[in-house]
């Protein structure tokens, strides 16, 4: 007859299969809840993209900027900022190098040495974070997020491209699915 000890023995490794089974479970319920929760179709919050572009062009004519710019835009207290420091920090020092002058307005996630501090009234509404490329008339360039997906990386970034002022054209990009502010509800712009 097996004593309690070998039984113990037995079911030893079953418990930490199971265990890390419930912990994998666990955490994938996690992670699909997280992006379910923060990302999702930037498209979603512009139904007019030509109101949308004016209104953020009215915004950067009303800013003490000097052009070319680069204007990192994040929300106040977007959780996205956490995702999007390394990939806004490579930009802004290639920005910088291409002659651009860089600016941050909403939660100043950037160092002073990465980008200057905007304190606006205000700015039209954004469903996370995003940025702006103006051009040396203090035309927008490139609006729209960082990258596709929920964590911004220079591997899936819809901005590169756009970095080199010999780019010739304009992009308002809302074709993303991309990180969301918590408390997110789209709005129409333009109005």
């Amino acid at each position: 007859m097996a004593s309690e000890g070998d039984y113990s023995q037995r079911t030893r490794p079953w418990r930490a299969i199971l265990g890390v089974a419930v912990g994998a479970l666990l955490l994938g319920a996690l992670t699909l809840g997280f992006r379910a929760h923060y990302l999702g179709w930037f498209g979603e919050s512009v139904t007019n993209v030509a109101a949308w572009g004016a209104d953020w062009q009215t915004w950067v004519d009303e800013q003490p900027l000097e052009h070319p710019a680069l204007v990192h835009l994040m929300p106040k207290g977007c959780l996205c900022r956490f995702f999007t420091g390394e990939h806004a920090a490579d930009l802004s020092n290639r920005a910088g190098e291409l002659g651009y002058h860089r600016y941050q307005a909403g939660d100043a996630f950037l160092g002073a040495d990465l980008a200057d501090l905007l304190s606006p009234a205000y700015f039209p509404d954004s469903p996370g974070p995003m940025l702006a490329l103006t051009g040396a008339d203090g035309q927008i360039r490139y609006l729209g997020p960082y990258s596709d997906g929920l964590r911004c990386t220079a591997a899936n970034s819809l901005v590169d491209d756009w970095l080199p002022l010999s780019r010739a054209g304009r992009v308002l990009q809302v074709d993303a699915s991309s990180c969301q502010c918590e408390g997110f509800a789209p709005a129409v712009a333009g109005g």
